[in-house]
């Protein structure tokens, strides 16, 4: 596929958003610098600092971007990835709907917001969602002229590139190994990879026959964090052994259908019909590529956060906990299933799966606006909340759930549902577009937490006592 084709391709895809910059107001000032967040409860972290996009980059409608997604397109996703002591996230201007404007990875300090090194971030197809070795691994958009795998030092910003010949599509990492996978997929010439920035295939290489399509987001092209290799093109499946690249199984998706991997090496499959989306059954597939569990019908589990504190927290399929292990059926519940409605023209399914959030051993369920707690180990509801604003969870610290809406950042009991602290965001800033867009946040441990959206990046953390 040439370059000019590529682009018309993606840029059908791709969805930019524009927004004005905002300014931070000034809230109650604590003893350390950190400031108490007017209106909220003695429990709630305090505003420890904000980063305005537009004001560090020196230009109006500058926005946060997440590296996984690359600098090529503006698929408008903020974001960063969190390195610990570092916070590192692509800024730059949208340049009409289909690319970022000079676009710059800004190393940010997690406990103060000071832009420790910013460094030229064109043309990057992607980046591992965690760093390897003190350095967060990109790859060059797959037809650049220069194509390389490329290193951004955590700590000082510098830039190491590998010059390779090769249409790299996905790059990701786990403990001390990176792991890439490239080709020509439309032909299904794809090969994956393992070693390390400066040799990417010092530990092996190996052919993959899979295939899809460029237009494809290819960002989960490559899954490597669940205890086996997934590799995912289009209708193409494929699992390997991470330490030697040994292909285990081989899977195709029919119709509209998808798969998802989880802990415990395994892989969940929702099938579903293009004809009004319609869902029609799951399947597990473990590590082996045998099936534990196959069931039929409509309700299907799709958390959107899956954080199961280890392998022996049953896997949620249809209506009830299966063994990650066994596939055996350990409990079920009512809860996982949402209460009947109307079909219409855009959804076939009258009822669907529940399920949001896997956190721990507890899994948190949505139905309009009723939100339920269920202890994974048994089955038991732990909690129920009837209220609009629970917000979708994105994170969670020791006990403390904690969700994120276009109004504010919540934190709730995990164990009993209770709320523990808000923080509305025009209780930070009266702009109502400055932190109410798409989101990202992470918890750094004893009640920090940063949080960006398009426009702005904060870091919350403790009142000092």
């Amino acid at each position: 596929m040439n370059r000019e084709v590529r682009n018309l391709v993606v840029a059908a895809a791709v969805a930019a958003v524009t927004v004005t910059g905002a300014v931070v107001t000034v809230v109650q000032a604590g003893g350390d610098g950190t400031r108490k967040i007017t209106g909220t409860v003695d429990a709630a972290p305090g505003l420890g600092w904000s980063l305005d996009a537009a004001a560090m980059y020196g230009q109006s409608f500058a926005e946060f971007r997440d590296p996984v997604t690359g600098s090529e397109y503006d698929w408008g996703n903020p974001g960063f990835v969190d390195a610990g002591d570092t916070l590192l996230s692509i800024v730059g201007v949208s340049n009409g709907g289909m690319s970022l404007q000079d676009p710059v990875m800004v190393g940010v300090d997690a406990a103060s917001g000071d832009v420790r090194w910013r460094s030229p971030a064109e043309e990057l197809g992607g980046c591992a969602s965690a760093v390897l070795d003190g350095d967060l691994v990109c790859f060059t958009a797959p037809l650049a002229d220069e194509p390389a795998l490329v290193g951004f030092d955590v700590d000082t910003g510098e830039v190491t590139r590998t010059p390779t010949d090769w249409m790299v599509f996905a790059v990701a990492t786990v403990d001390d190994r990176l792991y890439v996978a490239e080709g020509n997929i439309e032909d299904a010439d794809v090969r994956l990879h393992a070693g390390s920035l400066a040799e990417p295939d010092a530990q092996w290489s190996r052919p993959f026959d899979v295939q899809g399509w460029w237009e494809d987001d290819l960002t989960h092209a490559l899954d490597v964090t669940h205890g086996q290799g997934v590799v995912a093109l289009g209708a193409d499946l494929a699992g390997f052994d991470l330490d030697t690249g040994e292909p285990t199984w081989t899977s195709s998706l029919d119709g509209c259908s998808r798969a998802e991997s989880t802990a415990g090496a395994l892989v969940v499959t929702i099938h579903t019909e293009c004809d009004g989306y319609r869902r029609v059954g799951t399947e597990v597939v473990d590590r082996a590529g045998r099936a534990l569990v196959a069931v039929d019908g409509e309700v299907a589990q799709s958390p959107s956060f899956d954080d199961p504190v280890d392998a022996t927290i049953p896997v949620l399929v249809g209506d009830g906990g299966r063994d990650r292990v066994t596939g055996e059926l350990l409990w079920t519940s009512t809860d996982l299933v949402s209460t009947p409605r109307e079909a219409d023209e855009y959804n076939a399914n009258t009822t669907f799966g529940t399920a949001t959030a896997v956190v721990g051993d507890v899994a948190i369920l949505q139905d309009g606006d009723t939100t339920t707690a269920l202890d994974l180990r048994t089955g038991n509801r732990l909690w129920q909340r009837e209220e609009s604003d629970f917000g979708t969870v994105q994170g969670h610290d020791d006990r403390v759930l904690v969700t994120a809406d276009h109004k504010a950042i919540r934190a709730f009991d995990l164990r009993t549902g209770e709320p523990v602290w808000e923080t509305p965001f025009l209780a930070i800033d009266d702009d109502r577009d400055a932190l109410g867009s798409n989101s990202m946040l992470a918890t750094g441990g004893d009640g920090r937490y940063s949080y960006v959206s398009d426009r702005t990046m904060i870091g919350l953390r403790p009142l000092p006592r």
